[in-house]
C-alpha cells in the first residue's frame, strides 16, 4: 500500500472532469509542482512562490536551467508585467526575481493568455560562463545579470540565439517576417524563420559589435559557434566568419548544397554535405581542392543506392563498419575478417539505438529486436522475435546494469543480457483518452533525454547517470551521430549530461537512484482501474495502485517517487 504523503483541495470547476484544464502540473526533473498557480516543493507540499504572496496572476511558463542548477519560471503580474523568478533546486528558495518587460514593451501580448496552459521551454535561455542569462521572449532578447538584475533588453527579433566562444558576444540569427521557403524554429512555442542576416550584442551592454551585420545570399538553413569561427550555411553555399568583426574569412561563399558540418584539418576545411557520404576538401582560403566531392565510408558499388538526403550514422568495429541510413542498415566487413557483406531494410516506424559502452546496436524493426555487435556476434546480428503493438510509439532506451529497458506510454520491452531472456508487455488502457497526463509525462521525459543525448552524441554512458545506468532516445533511422555534432558544442557549455546529480539535494539523489528503478502504466486487471509500477530489470510487476475511475487526473513523478492523484474536490500524492 502506497502511503499518502499530503493533499490540497483542488478548484471547484476542476472536479467535474480532466478535460475542462488541470490544475496540478509536474515539473519533470525538478522537486516541483505547480498547484493552483502556485510553485509547490513535492516533499513537503510547501509553496515556494504563490500568488497570494509573491503577487501575481498566473504562472506562463517554466525552464530549468541546468548550469545554475535552479528553475526559471515566467509570470503574468499586475499590469501584464513580465515578471521573472530564478528558483534554487537545491534548497528551495528563491535567488531573485526581476521585472523583465512593461506590457508596452512586449510585442505581441495583446491577446489573453489560458490561465490553465503552461508552456515548458527547453534550452532557449543561454547561461554564460560567469552565469549572465540571455533570455528572449517573442521578438525581445534581454540580458540578466548574475545576481538578477536586468542589463539590457533589444527588439532584436531572433530566430536563434548563440554565444560566442569567449562568453563576451550575443549572436542571434534575425527572424524572417515572412516564412516561405526557410526551415522553422521554434522559440517558447512560436514559429519562426531564419532570414539571411545575423547580428551581434555585447553581453554586459547590449552595444552592437560588428560595424555591419552578417548578411547571407539566402536565407539561412544553419549556423554553430565553433570554437574558431562562426559558421553560416545557406541553402546553396556557406561561409565562415571572425567573432571580433563579423568578417568573412573567405573572400568568397563555398558553393555546395546541403552542407551540414565544416571542420579545419591540417590542408584548411573539411566540407561534409547532408547524406553524410560525401566531403569535399577546401584550401585555407575556402577555395575547393578537389575536383568534385568523395564517397566516404562505403563501397563504391553502393554509391547508386545511396539516398540523396538523410544522414548516415557509422559505427566502427573491429570486424568492419555499420552503415545506418533512414531506409536501410549495411554491414561492410574489415578485410581479413572472415565475416560477409549483411543488410537490412528499414522505415519510418524503425527505432534505433546506440550503447556505447558495449558497441551493441539495437533495432526495433518489424516486429523483430536486433542486437547488432560484429564483435560478438558470428552472423553480425542476434534477433529476437516478438509482437509488438506499436514500435513508432517507443521513445525512450535504459542502459541497465544487466539489461536494456525499452518504453513506450503503453508498452515495454525487457532485454536481459546475459541469458537474452525477452520480455514484452503491453497494457491496454480502461478509457483511452488524449492527452492523459502519463502520456505528457513520458513525452516530457522523452524530449528532455533526446536532448541530453546531444551533449554527447551516441555515448549516452557518461556523466552523473554512469555509476547507477544511462538512459537514450529511441532514435528514428538516420537521425543520430551527423545531427548531433553541431548540439554536442552547442550544448557543451550547460555540460546537459553531467547536471543530472547536481540537480539535487542528496536526499533526492538516492530517490533518484531508487526510483528510477520502476515505470508505471495505468491499465484494467481483474475490473478495477490500476497504475502498474513495473521493474525495469526483469519486466516484474512490483505494485499497484488501485483507481477510483476509468480517467482519472494524474502524474507521475519517479525521481521524487510521489503519485498525483486528482479524487474530487481533493488532489492527493502518493
Amino acid at each position: 500500500m502506497i502511503p499518502l504523503a499530503w493533499t490540497v483541495e483542488r478548484k471547484a470547476a476542476k472536479i467535474i472532469s480532466a478535460a475542462g484544464g488541470y490544475d496540478f502540473y509536474n515539473m519533470a526533473g525538478t522537486p516541483f509542482v505547480l498547484i493552483n498557480n502556485n510553485v509547490i516543493e513535492s516533499r513537503s507540499g510547501t509553496a515556494v512562490i504563490s500568488k497570494d504572496k509573491n503577487n501575481y496572476k498566473y504562472i506562463d511558463d517554466y525552464e530549468v536551467i541546468p548550469a545554475l542548477n535552479s528553475v526559471l519560471v515566467r509570470v503574468t503580474a499586475t499590469g501584464g508585467m513580465l515578471r521573472l523568478y530564478l528558483i534554487s533546486m537545491k534548497d528551495a528558495r528563491v535567488a531573485w526575481e526581476t521585472d523583465v518587460m512593461k506590457p508596452s514593451l512586449v510585442t505581441g501580448m495583446n491577446e489573453e493568455p489560458e490561465e490553465e496552459h503552461v508552456d515548458v521551454p527547453l534550452y532557449t535561455t543561454l547561461v554564460s560562463s560567469d552565469h549572465h542569462l540571455i533570455y528572449r521572449y517573442r521578438k525581445n532578447l534581454a540580458a540578466i545579470s548574475p545576481q538578477g538584475k536586468l542589463l539590457w533588453i533589444e527588439k532584436a527579433d531572433p530566430a536563434e540565439v548563440m554565444l560566442s566562444p569567449d562568453g563576451k558576444k550575443v549572436i542571434t540569427v534575425k527572424a524572417l517576417v515572412t516564412g516561405i521557403g526557410n526551415s522553422p524554429v521554434s522559440v517558447r512555442y512560436v514559429t519562426k524563420y531564419r532570414s539571411a542576416k545575423m547580428q551581434a550584442f555585447d553581453l554586459k551592454t547590449g552595444k552592437e559589435s560588428w560595424k555591419d551585420d552578417i548578411k547571407a545570399d539566402q536565407n539561412i538553413r544553419w549556423a554553430d559557434a565553433h570554437p574558431d569561427f562562426l559558421t553560416v550555411v545557406w541553402k546553396n553555399g556557406c561561409n565562415i566568419y571572425k567573432y571580433t568583426t563579423g568578417e568573412a574569412l573567405w573572400k568568397d561563399d563555398f558553393k555546395g548544397k546541403r552542407v551540414v558540418e565544416i571542420q579545419p584539418n591540417e590542408k584548411g576545411y573539411l566540407v561534409t554535405f547532408e547524406s553524410g557520404y560525401k566531403t569535399m576538401q577546401l584550401d585555407k582560403s575556402g577555395t575547393a581542392i578537389w575536383k568534385k566531392p568523395q564517397m566516404v565510408e562505403t563501397d563504391d558499388e553502393d554509391a547508386d543506392d545511396l539516398p540523396e538526403e538523410g544522414n548516415m550514422d557509422v559505427y566502427q568495429y573491429a570486424k568492419g563498419k555499420v552503415l545506418v541510413d533512414a531506409e536501410r542498415v549495411r554491414f561492410r566487413p574489415a578485410k581479413g575478417s572472415g565475416m560477409k557483406k549483411w543488410r537490412m531494410s528499414l522505415n519510418a516506424g524503425s527505432r534505433i539505438a546506440y550503447d556505447d559502452s558495449l558497441q551493441n546496436l539495437i533495432i526495433l524493426h518489424d516486429n523483430r529486436l536486433h542486437l547488432v555487435n560484429p564483435d560478438k556476434n558470428q552472423q553480425v546480428v542476434r534477433s529476437f522475435k516478438d509482437d509488438f503493438e506499436n514500435l513508432p510509439a517507443f521513445h525512450t532506451i535504459e542502459f541497465r546494469e544487466n539489461a536494456y529497458f525499452m518504453s513506450s506510454p503503453k508498452e515495454f520491452i525487457v532485454l536481459e543480457r546475459a541469458s537474452e531472456a525477452l520480455t514484452h508487455r503491453y497494457y491496454v488502457r480502461p478509457f483511452d483518452v488524449q492527452g492523459m497526463f502519463l502520456d505528457m509525462v513520458y513525452a516530457e521525459l522523452a524530449t528532455s533525454q533526446a536532448l541530453l543525448n546531444c551533449k554527447a552524441g551516441r555515448n549516452a554512458g557518461t556523466g552523473a547517470w554512469k555509476a547507477e545506468r544511462a538512459s537514450a532516445g529511441l532514435l528514428p533511422p538516420g537521425a543520430g551521430n551527423t545531427e548531433l555534432k553541431k548540439a554536442e558544442r552547442q550544448w557543451a557549455a550547460a555540460d546537459a549530461l553531467e547536471f543530472a546529480t547536481a540537480l539535487m539535494p542528496p536526499a533526492r539523489v538516492e530517490a533518484f537512484k531508487q526510483s528510477r528503478d520502476f515505470a508505471w502504466y495505468f491499465t484494467k486487471d481483474k475490473g478495477a482501474n490500476v497504475l502498474v509500477k513495473v521493474n525495469k530489470d526483469t519486466g516484474a510487476e512490483a505494485d499497484k495502485l488501485i483507481f477510483d475511475d476509468a480517467r482519472p487526473v494524474y502524474q507521475v513523478d519517479e525521481i521524487q517517487r510521489r503519485v498525483y492523484y486528482a479524487s474530487n474536490n481533493v488532489l492527493k500524492v502518493f
